[in-house]
Parts: structure tokens; sequence; C-alpha cells
């Protein structure tokens, strides 16, 4: 653990997450900008077979997070008070953030007189950001409820291992039959969702259960036994995947070893362990890893938002992306440069957002305030 201020931080969780990010920063620039004889590479398929990991990395950050944020304030959450209003908010702002990025016109007006079944498809698809949110608002919802630890984190536990179990059946059913699409795109990918809760949302309530068996080991003075042990059961969860791949039978009628297989959950779990594990190895090492990372790393949903309004573009920015303006042709050589100038630009972002929130808060809090306000106004008032 380190000190920030009066604030205790756990330091390589931040390292963590800003490796995280800058690993779906490449990921996603190259597989967008490089050209499709590239992408078809036998080398960029093997880098791109890492990339799988890239939104559970995220999800499994975020569950982290949680229990640091909410295990010291435990009973705050158990009332409508402040605290819990605040963080709800904070909740609804992921949401909220979510759907704008997916909306199909800069117009309440447009998309509620001339939107069309595909319109909504696109604005109600599952993506991390609904993930993230939908699962964090789940886990208050038990906070709330089943106030002891206990009973929570074993509902918790019990969610993360149904979760991936269930995925394959949950994949088969058309759910617009049986409700609403905005529920039904949350569910599965049949209409078109790239992460929609089921597997994703096991991957956050994995990091909430491991975030709270490491706060108990540093409790007992048992972190380094623990994290030696999860970089081996990391191990052993790849493995295990792996074998239970490779039997000869399935007890699912329809199986797909890259979209719902409860075997490359188990593999993708275990490549997280030991990655949390050999992060928190190198932070013990290192002390104080570079800045820039642990600032992305704490400011890790700004940039995913801004990434992903500036690579592919938006209701706001339709005609001028980075996509637009170096077009989907590109060789590697030429990917690398704009790669760095692109890191370069959110490393700053996440700079300066991080000043503004510790030293400007009432100013950051304007910015806030003045960029919903504008967005809001011009939604619900552009004619189109």
């Amino acid at each position: 653990m380190h000190q920030s201020g009066t604030k205790t931080r756990y330091l390589f969780i931040d390292l963590y997450r800003g490796l995280v990010v800058i690993f779906m920063l490449e990921g996603h620039l190259f597989r967008e900008l490089l050209h499709q004889d590239v992408i078809k590479t036998s080398f960029f398929q093997f880098h791109d077979l890492f990339h799988g990991i890239s939104a559970p990395a995220f999800l499994f950050g975020s569950g982290l997070t949680f229990v640091l944020s909410t295990r010291k304030r435990w009973e705050d959450y158990h009332h409508w008070d402040p605290p819990f209003a605040r963080r709800l908010g904070r909740i609804l702002t992921i949401l909220f953030l979510g759907y704008a990025l997916h909306l199909p016109f800069l117009s309440a007006k447009k998309l509620f007189t001339e939107g069309k079944f595909e319109h909504y498809l696109q604005l109600f698809q599952s993506d991390v950001l609904q993930c993230i949110g939908f699962g964090l608002l789940i886990l208050h919802a038990l906070l709330f409820f089943f106030k002891t630890e206990r009973r929570f984190y074993g509902l918790v536990l019990s969610a993360t291992v149904a979760i991936p179990l269930l995925t394959p059946l949950i994949w088969e059913v058309d759910f617009s039959e049986h409700f609403p699409i905005y529920i039904a795109q949350l569910l599965n990918s049949k209409y078109g969702s790239i992460f929609p809760l089921f597997p994703f949302v096991g991957f956050l309530f994995a990091g909430v259960i491991v975030s709270w068996e490491f706060m108990y080991a540093v409790e007992h003075k048992r972190e380094h036994k623990f994290m030696k042990r999860f970089l081996y059961l990391g191990v052993v969860f790849v493995l295990f995947g792996l074998l239970m791949d490779a039997l000869p039978f399935q007890i699912y009628p329809v199986y797909n070893f890259w979209y719902t297989s409860p075997n490359y959950f188990l593999i993708r779990i275990g490549a997280l362990l030991f990655l949390f594990g050999l992060i928190w190895k190198i932070t013990e090492k290192i002390k104080n890893p570079p800045k820039w990372i642990t600032i992305l790393g704490k400011e890790s949903l700004l940039v995913y938002v801004v990434h992903l309004i500036i690579l592919y573009g938006s209701v706001i920015n339709p005609f001028i992306s980075l996509k637009t303006i170096f077009g989907t042709n590109l060789q590697i050589v030429e990917t690398i440069p704009i790669f760095i100038g692109f890191a370069i630009l959110m490393i700053a972002l996440a700079f300066l957002w991080s000043y503004l929130k510790e030293n400007k808060h009432n100013l950051y809090r304007i910015i806030q305030i003045t960029i919903a306000a504008i967005f809001l106004t011009i939604f619900f008032s552009l004619e189109y």
C-alpha cells in the first residue's frame, strides 16, 4: 500500500488499470486502421488473441476498485443517505455515457419520430460501460438488501460461477420475444451487443471477489503469500480451461469457444489473476512506477470514452475521426507513429483531468456540468 495525501492508494491497481488502457488503445487503433491483409496474417491473429482479454481486464479492474472504494464506507451504502445517492449518481453517469456513445442521432425529436428498429438496436447495444453500470447497480442492490459482508460476497461469488455456466444457454434465447429490446440487448448478443452481461459482467464480479480476498489478506498481513498463490492459481485456471475444452464431449447443445464457452471464461480469469499477481510483484520491486501509467489507470473511464469518440467518431463528430482521417488501409509501420501520438494525447488528457480533479475541483465540476448541459440542450432542442 502507498500513501497519497490522506488517502491510501493501492498503487499496483492503478498500474494494472493503466497498462490495460495502453493495451486497449493499441488494440483498438491497430484493428481499426490496418489494412485487412495485415489483419488476416498469422502474426496479427496471434496479437489479436491477447487482445481478447482487454475488455475483461477493464471490467475486472472495475470490480477491484469497487471493493477499495466501498468497504471503508460499508455502512453508508445500507441506507438512502448522501453517500449512497452520490454513488448512484456516478453509476447513472456511466450508463448515460455508455448509451450516449451509441446514439444514432444527435436529436431526441428525430430519434422518437423517425427512429427505426435498427436505430434502437444500435442505441441499446450493451457495451463495456453498460456492463460496468448495470454490474455496479446489481452490486449495490445486493449491498443494500444483504448487509453483511458474508452474505454479500457469497452471493457475488455464486453469481461469478453461475454467469459463465449459464451463458451458452442464455445466448440461445431470443429475449426480444419476452422483453423490450433495451432489456434483450443486455442479456446476449443475438441483436448485436458486443459485451452483453452474459458473460462479461462475470469478470467485474470476479474482480470484486479477488479484491475482497486481497484486502482480507492485507488486514492479516498475508498479502505476499496470497499473491503468490494467485499467480499459481492463474496458471491452474488457464490449464484447466484448456483441458476441459479438449474433452471429446460437450454438455451444451450449442457450444462456441470464443463467445460463450465457460472454459474460455475460466482461461481469461486465469490470465487476469496471473497478470494481477505479476503487476503486484513488479510494484513491490519498483516501488514508484511511471506516474503516467498510474494516472491513466486512475482516469481510465475518461480515457475510455474520449478514445472511442476520437477513434471511431460519434454523433458529435460523425465526419471527423482517426478512422475518417487515416482510413483503414495502413501498414504497421504507418500505424505505429499514429498510436504513439494518440497515446500521448490520452496521457496528457488524463494528467490534465487528474490535476483539475485534485487541485481545481470547482473548475473540474463546472467543466463537467457545462459539457453535460451543452450536450443535453443540443440533443433535446435540435430539429435535425
